[in-house]
């Protein structure tokens, strides 16, 4: 049986808890009065939902004598009511005072933040940009409903981060349109990514460094209050998995632990000042008689050379060094970028491949829990099933770490899918230099020729550029299939 008064305090006289009357009545004689259920005790998550005044602590304690050596359990201990000798009282007495009625508040809170989480009730936190606040009239909590005015904006900040959009670039890009935060300030980086990196705006919420699951269907528990769909408005849990792949921080938002170490080979192309910088190679040979290859870097030019403009140069020390202005590289280059993009991956379409593993994990993550609970149900010994679970830890970390490999190779390749020079136009440096990186494996930078001058009008033939020709032809060959599957007959 479950009794429960809602919204009634047990410390004060005044007030009346029916179900609290109910449940004495139905203890001392045994049994629920409708359903004849026998009752031989109680059992609750803390004694002081049940009673705080020595009143309700001697009726609880008289209705078990009377059924008969009763039990009361508070959590998972039990407390000897029945032959108390005076102790329990005691404490009673003095339990409005003192540490532990502030670690016994602390320990409440902390169970309802979780119970709520759990049950996917809404935060009851400051208001957060995209939401409302709190009203009385008419009456809605904090968080619960959107706020239309800007909550197109947020989502055009998750869609951004999603396509690799840095967070400065889209902060930037907010402050230009006019926004302020909840707080009236201008956006930072950091509050751009508290925004995007919060999974409340898809529903999820985070407790003790990890999603909150359903445990019935080990699926991330979908809160009540209003937040983005897929259906709605193009972003939801892929999206922001996604972009947590981006996020290389040792704590996640709200204290999310890494769930495994950055692959190194799998981080961003590091953003710089110059749009070609490190793609273009060195083709001189050296000191040493051999190939240089090293990355040529922008220079801003100064002095008596400013005119001439800013120089892509390379700095190795074992090379005489060769250079080029950076204005006719970038230019030539992103020409042939272009006119290379148009020609492999227009008429592409975006779109996520799913990842071929979920079922594993989500088996995985669930034995997992499964053995953790038959140690706490003391079916199982911790030294028993100690190799085992480090072993499946092991492997969900495996797992996670190859599904985050994948959301980050699927990104990169939705930059390629649905090209149009309106997509190249919209995207800041640090995504243009992701795009480069991905077709192009390097730019050659030839030396002058003999008895060229320096200062000889640019000459594109001594650029040689090598295509990741593998990536295209992937593409060009899924956009075949696909079209040829839409001429075949029923």
């Amino acid at each position: 049986m479950h009794y429960e008064d809602n919204n009634l305090t047990a410390a004060k006289r005044e007030v009346k808890r029916p179900a609290f009357i109910q449940m004495l009545k139905d203890i001392s004689r045994g049994r629920e009065g409708d359903t004849g259920i026998p009752l031989r005790g109680c059992i609750a998550v803390e004694k002081k939902r049940v009673y705080r005044l020595p009143r309700d602590f001697v009726a609880l304690q008289d209705s078990l004598v009377e059924v008969g050596n009763g039990v009361f359990i508070e959590g998972k201990r039990q407390l000897d009511f029945v032959n108390d000798d005076g102790d329990i009282m005691g404490g009673l007495v003095t339990s409005g005072t003192g540490e532990s009625e502030v670690r016994d508040i602390r320990e409440r809170t902390t169970r309802n933040a979780v119970d709520r989480a759990i049950e996917g009730k809404v935060f009851g936190s400051a208001r957060r940009f995209g939401w409302l606040g709190a009203s009385k009239n008419p009456y809605r909590l904090s968080n619960e409903e959107i706020d239309e005015k800007e909550w197109p904006h947020l989502i055009e900040m998750i869609k951004k981060r999603a396509k690799g959009k840095s967070w400065y670039s889209i902060a930037e890009e907010a402050n230009a349109l006019g926004l302020r935060s909840v707080r009236g300030n201008y956006f930072t980086p950091e509050t751009v990514r508290y925004l995007v990196a919060n999974p409340a705006w898809w529903g999820g919420r985070i407790l003790n460094g990890a999603l909150v699951l359903d445990p019935r269907t080990d699926e991330p528990v979908i809160g009540v209050w209003e937040h983005a769909t897929v259906e709605k408005d193009g972003v939801g849990y892929e999206t922001w998995l996604t972009i947590m792949t981006g996020v290389q921080s040792e704590n996640m938002h709200r204290g999310m632990k890494k769930t495994s170490s950055p692959d190194k080979s799998q981080e961003p192309i590091r953003t710089r000042s110059y749009l070609w910088s490190g793609f273009t190679k060195c083709g001189r040979l050296n000191k040493l008689d051999e190939p240089c290859f090293s990355g040529l870097v922008g220079n801003r030019s100064s002095g008596k050379n400013e005119k001439y403009g800013d120089i892509y140069r390379c700095d190795d020390v074992n090379c005489k060094g060769i250079g080029r202005r950076s204005e006719p590289v970038d230019k030539y280059l992103t020409g042939l970028l272009l006119a290379y993009m148009d020609k492999h991956f227009s008429g592409t379409e975006e779109k996520v491949v799913p990842w071929g593993r979920a079922a594993e994990l989500k088996k995985a993550v669930k034995q997992r829990r499964d053995m953790k609970q038959s140690v706490a149900d003391g079916t199982a010994e911790w030294s028993d099933i100690h190799d085992l679970l480090n072993q499946l830890n092991q492997k969900i970390r495996e797992l996670e770490s190859e599904r985050d490999e994948h959301l980050r190779a699927e990104a990169k390749r939705n930059l390629l899918r649905g090209w149009s020079h309106e997509k190249w136009n919209e995207t800041d440096l640090a995504q243009k230099r992701q795009l480069i990186g991905e077709v192009i494996a390097a730019v050659i930078v030839m030396p002058l020729p003999e008895g060229r001058d320096k200062k000889a009008p640019f000459d594109p033939t001594l650029l040689r550029v090598s295509w990741k020709k593998a990536v295209a032809e992937k593409e060009h060959a899924s956009r075949v299939d696909s079209q040829s599957a839409d001429t075949v007959p029923a």
